[in-house]
């Protein structure tokens, strides 16, 4: 959030999420510009219900016209704790019902119609008997960038593959390397950094079809984001894999949304890269190796770290280094001093490792 383009008040932390204030328009840029955010929920009221009646009664008293349209019938995700209203599908049924009183009784006008609309989601969290009610600004998860049409085996998030790529320190001026690239989800998040692209250049926001949405804002913002116009003699981005496919899909990422000149992909295997040949001076190589089925064996996962950290610090001295590895004993078989960072992967956890391989 301190990354983005406008003073945002941070107003608490809790798990899996962040709390700022900001002006409506300013979900408009946080949306664009956040690399590493699952999604924006907006609050739009919070008060007490014990009783269904009083959650209908509050909840049909909310400007619901400005955030939906006619004929609209929102998603509606309820949490409920320690409150008397505890039944997740009762709840939702009359907030449905509080939403459908206040838009009856405005005055009719033309729907746009639902055609190729996106889905509005409420989320209700109940805690105490207290109500929060929020509405999703972003739509689809903000992972998907717009960018690739179809993913790998085991795609990595686009936005964990942010969060490790500014946690290892990429400017988006060092190589970077991406030896089992897959889908390509850290070159192609590596190169929307190095050539300055905001992450949601390329897609559209569940806040574009509120009626309180204000184009001409959303036209200034995006002018003002636009990205310069830059090309690069050489690529900075290297990714490789030795599934062919992979690599074909790659390239035809590449073509569509115009970085074959920030990116290079290449059929390879690992074990036949050498960072000295692929930039003297170095860069950052990052790792999401095989892991949970895909490893197969204790013993060939083992194998498989091990070959990893032996290649890494025979043939990428010097090179700043960034791996995902599914649990301590692997990472430890990598063989090189790194920080260790706890994410989520899948609902999963993972190891990232971040360090410098000795020269």
């Amino acid at each position: 959030l301190l990354a983005l383009p406008c003073a945002l008040q941070v107003t608490g932390t809790e798990k899996g999420g962040v709390a700022f204030k900001g002006r409506l328009h300013e979900v408009y840029v946080a949306n664009l510009h956040c690399r590493t955010a699952h999604r924006f929920l907006m609050r739009i009221e919070t008060f007490q219900a014990s009783n269904f009646e009083t959650l209908v009664r509050k909840t049909a008293v909310i400007p619901w016209e400005l955030y939906l349209q006619p004929g609209c019938t929102p998603e509606i995700h309820v949490s409920a704790h320690q409150s008397r209203l505890y039944h997740s599908a009762a709840v939702a049924e009359r907030l449905h019902q509080g939403i459908q009183t206040r838009m009856a009784a405005l005055p009719a006008f033309e729907s746009p119609g639902t055609a190729n609309r996106p889905i509005q989601r409420i989320h209700a969290r109940l805690t105490r008997n207290q109500c929060l009610l929020s509405i999703d600004s972003s739509g689809a998860n903000l992972h998907k960038r717009g960018l690739k049409r179809q993913g790998g085996q085991a795609p990595l998030r686009e936005t964990l593959a942010a969060a490790i790529l500014m946690r290892a320190g990429y400017s988006g001026r060092e190589t970077l390397c991406d030896p089992l690239c897959g889908s390509g989800t850290f070159a192609l998040e590596g190169a929307l950094m190095a050539k300055k692209i905001p992450p949601g250049w390329y897609r559209d926001f569940a806040f574009q079809d509120w009626p309180a949405f204000r184009e001409g804002r959303w036209r200034h913002i995006r002018r003002t984001a636009a990205p310069p116009d830059m090309s690069f003699p050489q690529p900075m981005v290297l990714a490789s894999d030795r599934n062919a496919a992979a690599i074909r899909r790659l390239e035809q990422t590449l073509t569509a949304c115009g970085m074959n000149d920030v990116v290079r992909a290449d059929q390879k295997d690992f074990e036949s890269l050498d960072g000295k040949t692929l930039s003297p001076v170095g860069g950052i190589v990052v790792l999401n190796p095989p892991y949970g089925k895909r490893l197969g064996s204790r013993r060939s996962a083992e194998q498989a770290y091990k070959a990893i950290g032996q290649h890494l610090r025979s043939h990428f001295r010097g090179w700043k280094a960034a791996i995902l590895a599914p649990n301590r004993r692997l990472a430890d078989l990598l063989g090189f001093r790194a920080r260790r960072y706890a994410m989520s992967h899948g609902g999963q956890s993972v190891h990232v490792l971040i360090g410098s391989i000795p020269k």
